[in-house]
């Protein structure tokens, strides 16, 4: 049994490696951005509401390859539970899909996710279906804030409902 899960969990990272080749190469042969940076870097803070409350502070990685269009990877982040903490206990790729505004970006999003929870006993890796709408303000020409409503639903072996607020900076680091 533990051979079947080691094995599921592998397959699994090599479905997010072609994930993340998949992106780079989008990236690499994109034409230029000609609204924001192509790849922004920049801290986030994330509360979690579902049965308990939980507090994140992560690092994301937006690539803009089209000006319309963006991709979203969570780096990093520390989830605090009331007794507990996880390091990168979740994470996940997300599709932009930007609207046209005039002094602010309006998006929503959608993406896929792992979240692998280790208990004492065992190991638990659940596939996480994330969605949301998000707002960017742009306060200088390489920077913007933004703040993102969201809902994550996790399969485990009933239905587990997260909604989130996330807010927190973008840093244009190649433009």
């Amino acid at each position: 049994m533990i051979e079947k899960r080691d094995e599921r969990e592998e397959d699994v990272m090599k479905e997010v490696k072609a994930l993340y080749a998949v992106l780079l190469t989008i990236v690499i042969l994109a034409p230029a951005v000609s609204h924001g940076a192509l790849i922004d870097l920049g801290p986030k803070a994330t509360l979690y509401i579902s049965d308990d409350v939980r507090f994140g502070l992560g690092v994301e990685a937006v690539i803009n390859p089209l000006r319309h269009i963006g991709f979203r990877i969570d780096l990093t982040e520390i989830v605090f539970d009331p007794t507990t903490f996880y390091l990168n206990h979740s994470g996940s790729i997300d599709a932009f899909l930007y609207f046209p505004a005039r002094r602010m970006r309006f998006y929503v999003y959608s993406g896929l996710g792992l979240r692998i929870q280790d208990t004492a006993e065992d190991t638990h890796t659940q596939f996480v279906i994330r969605g949301g709408m998000g707002l960017e303000w742009p306060i200088r020409r390489r920077s913007s804030l933004f703040v993102e409503p969201g809902i994550s639903i996790a399969d485990n072996g009933g239905t587990d409902v997260t909604f989130r607020l996330s807010a927190g900076a973008r840093f244009g680091v190649i433009r």
